[in-house]
């Protein structure tokens, strides 16, 4: 929904200014699945985690957003959580979590946020008929929409997961 209908302005911010550490209600951003070279981050924390680095070797990723039981995939083979932004949800204003579809032709991107968000990428894991992760691709930003509304890009493998990575920064 386009928050600016009823409130006159996007209130989603353009930064946010908190320091990494512990989530204050013992929450945490944990691996919920791991799979060859891909893996399935979830936040059981009741607080929005931002800005969640990962790294597995000498690569790192960072994940913009996860709010509370969220998850999201990374292309990373036996992934470290590390240091995460805790806020309250509430904090991020109108925001919500830009969905991905595989689609015929391509990825259907849908977001009901009242501006562009800045793409980071998106990680796409594969699975196996019975659901085990058998491998995944890190999409560059330039081949993810994380723009209002309803986007289709080429690409896109049937049955594939893709998780956008789009953040609240706008550079």
């Amino acid at each position: 929904m386009d928050e600016t209908l009823l409130t006159g302005g996007c209130t989603i911010p353009k930064r946010i200014t908190a320091l990494p550490g512990p989530a204050p209600d013992g929450g945490s951003v944990r691996v919920a699945e791991q799979g060859p070279g891909a893996a399935v981050l979830e936040n059981t924390s009741t607080l929005a985690a931002y800005r969640i680095v990962v790294t597995s070797e000498a690569r790192t990723v960072e994940v913009p957003v996860l709010l509370p039981g969220q998850r999201a995939g990374v292309v990373l083979d036996g992934p470290a959580v590390g240091p995460v932004v805790w806020i309250a949800p509430e904090a991020l204003g109108g925001f919500t979590p830009v969905t991905a579809d595989v689609v015929p032709g391509g990825v259907r991107y849908r977001s009901g946020n009242c501006r562009a968000l800045t793409s980071r990428g998106a990680a796409v894991l594969f699975r196996a008929s019975d659901g085990r992760i058998t491998g995944g691709e890190q999409l560059p930003p330039a081949n993810v929409s994380c723009a209002a509304g309803e986007k289709v890009l080429p690409g896109g493998v049937t049955g594939a997961e893709v998780f956008p990575y789009c953040d609240l920064r706008t550079e």
